[in-house]
């Protein structure tokens, strides 16, 4: 509502399927990728690390194992290497 208060976006919505792997949505990403130039907005939902264990309140310490993951999947992505994040 607050980036669009007209409502005047298509919008798809999307949700990491756990149980599916990464080709799944690699694939899922590039049969998705046309809606871009059609100006569709795509929202996806989920995260690369999960652990509720971590989730408290007042705690937003983020553990070095899951920041370097993060990074390591950044610099991946970027850089095209899709066959190192699909292993």
């Amino acid at each position: 509502m607050l980036m669009y208060p007209d409502a005047d976006v298509p919008v798809v919505q999307l949700s990491i399927q756990h149980a599916l792997g990464p080709a799944h949505h690699l694939a899922v990403g590039r049969a998705l990728a046309p809606l871009r130039s059609e100006g569709v907005l795509v929202l996806g939902s989920g995260g690369a690390v999960h652990n509720l264990r971590y989730f408290r309140p007042g705690g937003n310490e983020v553990p070095d194992w899951a920041r370097s993951f993060d990074d390591w999947l950044a610099a991946a992505v970027k850089d095209g290497r899709a066959d190192d994040v699909i292993a």
